[in-house]
């Protein structure tokens, strides 16, 4: 393999690759204010796109970071930033393999990483969820760390038992089923009660002046992943996520009717959406 250094990268392939783009913008993903330090920026720019791997089930593979500086970031700051990023791919086995350093108005940082997968049936997508079955999600949500870790061992040992389809919650899940319900064909109904939260959850909500349940629902940034799984294969995913650690929560079904999602607390329908991108 060659990687920073030369002119261009050189990596062994496997038969399938799996790529994601993922871009984090100064004012608009971030404000540099102090709260969040550049490592964590670095960490949480890498951390999106693995989170997009991980959402198929792909292997970690290598990773190009496109930088732009502006003027009122100093060099040192750009090295911790990628000093950020350099820690979470040697935690999850990721090759920083090169990238691109500009002068920008504003800083941003575009992360391109490349997954691998020996056959196609080893992906996930999101296209393939069916009326009768269940949907679930790892983990907690609206708590909004830091340093998100993206559910890439969690994926793939949920994968191959039996999943049908998977997304991963960066926007949050009220916005993030919209997207798996609209490309499956189907309705998804989730009960926001059974939404899995945690103390951090309760800080996040206090903070936004909501109840928890609407801050696990939209808060985003969870990078957990939602799956939805026939009845017959529950004991098996189940078992799947005891082996790598990974507590899951039952939140709702997939339902015959007009592509959407259905959110209900306390049986009452709720009208809620996540981090919506606009251009």
């Amino acid at each position: 393999m060659r990687g920073i250094g030369d002119d261009a990268s050189v990596v062994k392939a496997l038969k399938l690759c799996v790529t994601s783009v993922d871009a984090v913008v100064e004012g608009v993903h971030f404000r540099l204010d102090g709260e969040t330090s550049f490592a964590d920026i670095g960490w949480r720019a890498l951390a999106g796109a693995l989170s997009d791997i991980a959402a198929m089930g792909g292997q970690t593979g290598e990773a190009y970071i496109a930088l732009g500086i502006p003027s009122h970031v100093s060099e040192q700051q750009a090295l911790e930033l990628m000093l950020g990023a350099e820690d979470l791919a040697e935690q999850t086995g990721t090759s920083i393999a090169g990238g691109d350093v500009v002068s920008a108005p504003a800083l941003f940082v575009s992360v391109t990483v490349v997954g691998w997968a020996e056959r196609d049936q080893k992906l996930i997508g999101r296209d393939a969820a069916r009326p009768g079955d269940l949907v679930g999600v790892t983990g907690t949500l609206g708590c909004r760390p830091d340093r998100p870790m993206p559910k890439l061992r969690e994926a793939r040992a949920i994968a191959p038992a039996g999943v049908h389809a998977m997304i991963d919650l960066s926007d949050g899940i009220a916005t993030d089923a919209l997207h798996l319900a609209r490309a499956s064909g189907v309705a998804l109904k989730i009960d926001l009660d059974k939404l899995p939260t945690d103390e951090r959850t309760q800080a996040t909500a206090r903070e936004l002046g909501v109840p928890a349940w609407q801050a696990a629902a939209t808060a985003g940034e969870d990078y957990e992943l939602c799956v939805c799984v026939p009845p017959r294969r529950l004991e098996r995913v189940n078992q799947a996520c005891q082996r790598v650690g990974a507590p899951i929560a039952w939140v709702g079904r997939v339902i015959d009717g007009e592509p959407g999602v259905i959110l209900r607390h306390q049986g009452q329908r709720q009208q809620l959406s996540g981090y919506e991108h606009r251009w």
